[in-house]
Parts: C-alpha cells; structure tokens; sequence
C-alpha cells in the first residue's frame, strides 16, 4: 500500500532534523503500528499556545532493555530518520518518547492509530486491508508489547505452551480475534471480572495454546522481542520455563 503524502505538514523542527516519513506500508511500519498500539503513547498537547505532538513507548525497565535499545531505536531511525534515546525511569520502566509534528500526523491520520487514551483503539483498517506478510507483523509487534508466552503443566504431562492476551479494552481483543482467525489461529477467548488495586476491572483475554499452534506462529509470525525470544529457547531447551526468571537469568542458562 502507498500513502499520498502530498498533504502531510512537517513543522520546522521537523525539517530541521530532516524528519522522513515512509510513502509505503511495508513489513517494518507494520511491526511499528503493532507495538504502537500495544506500548505506545500518542497525543497532542496544547498548553500555553504550543502545541506539543508527543510520541512515546514504555517496557519493562529490566526484561525489555535490550528490545528498547537494539530493535525500537534502529527501526525509528530507520522508518523516521529519527534518532532517539532509551532511558530507564524511576518507576521501573525503560522508555522512548520524541515529538514530531509529521510523524504524529502521519501516525494518526493516515496509519489510524487512535490518540491516547486508547480506551477505543483497534487495529487499524490498512492492517486488514493489507496482504499477510503485513498483518503477521503487525501481530508481532502487538504481542511483543501486550501477549505473553506461558508454559503450564497439566498432571503428568509436559508442559505445554499458551500465547496469552489480555486488555481492558474489548474493541481491541474482538480485533485482535478476527486477525488471528485469518491467520488461521484457533483461539480461546473471553470476559473476567479480575480484581487491581481494591477495585473490580474487566479483562477480556485470548489464548492460543498447545505446541502445534506455538510452531505455527514461531514459524509464520514470531517474536522480535528478546524477552519473548528467551522464553521460548529455555524451553525448548529445558522442557520447561524455570519460575520467577528475568531476562538476565535467562540468558544466563542458555548460554550454558
């Protein structure tokens, strides 16, 4: 898919740090989108006549690091001509945030990516309308932001693997669905009362499990997240994912 640039407006900054922006949907904005829904932040900020245009990701201060500095900063750089800087915060969070009017612009209007909060936000329409190299990227930068990969012991069985999804927001999981469903993925899916901070919230949650379903989707889609990633090779290693690990003990088994 092309996008008509012709009336996208870049502020003086941006011009003046030679912002670029992508004419075509390709693999790479895809996984963008998808880690943008997931992870990201977008919004414009009007406070005491300036207008900010504020785009930002926040991970895990520990087990995301790695992901942030050599995956996210690249591709930014890469896609936008971009160069930004990972920090860990003191709330425990590894982050990335710049601002750009073109790159918002560009992001909200014509990718469709909803501004924050995104109470409503979906996966957006180029995505469906796209071929599957671009939805299984997409669907790979989403779950490298908001699935997580789980191995659960059943009796005497080995452990078996389970993709796992969940959000409070209902829009997004009935999307996410319908993606997966046309990748060919069978899905478990539903609604939970789950109890956060003294208070009853929704969860509406997907889940694709078993080890045939796992080669599918290591096969098709994959993970580009190191956390994910090392999940997946202990266990394969192992049998078994050991409990309470971070990426740093991770690493450490597998390279024993």
């Amino acid at each position: 898919m092309k996008f008509d640039l012709s009336n996208l407006t870049f502020s003086n900054y941006d011009k003046k740090i030679n912002i670029r922006i992508p004419n075509v949907l390709d693999d790479k904005l895809a996984y963008l989108l998808g880690i943008q829904v997931g992870d990201g932040f977008l919004k414009k900020i009007v406070r005491k006549g300036k207008i900010d245009y504020l785009i930002s990701y926040d991970g895990h201060k520990i087990n995301e690091f790695e992901w942030y500095t050599f995956t996210i900063k690249p591709l930014i750089k890469k896609l936008f001509n971009k160069n930004v800087k990972v920090r860990k915060t003191t709330t425990g969070t590894v982050k990335i945030y710049f601002r750009s009017k073109a790159v918002f612009t560009f992001l909200n209007k014509y990718c469709g990516i909803t501004q924050s909060p995104k109470h409503k936000i979906t996966i957006p329409f180029i995505v469906f309308n796209s071929n599957k190299k671009i939805k299984r990227a997409f669907l790979r930068g989403l779950a490298d932001t908001d699935f997580s990969l789980m191995f659960k012991k059943r009796k005497e069985k080995a452990f078996y693997p389970v993709i796992d999804f969940n959000t409070n927001n209902e829009i997004l999981q009935k999307s996410t669905k319908r993606l997966l469903e046309e990748l060919g993925f069978k899905v478990h899916s539903g609604h939970r009362i789950k109890p956060r901070r003294n208070k009853m919230h929704d969860s509406y949650y997907i889940q694709i499990s078993g080890r045939t379903h796992l080669i599918k989707w290591m096969k098709e889609v994959g993970f580009g997240s190191s956390n994910h990633m090392t999940r997946y090779l202990v266990w394969l290693k192992l049998g078994y994912l050991p409990a309470n690990t971070n990426i740093i003990g991770r690493h450490e088994l597998l390279e024993k």
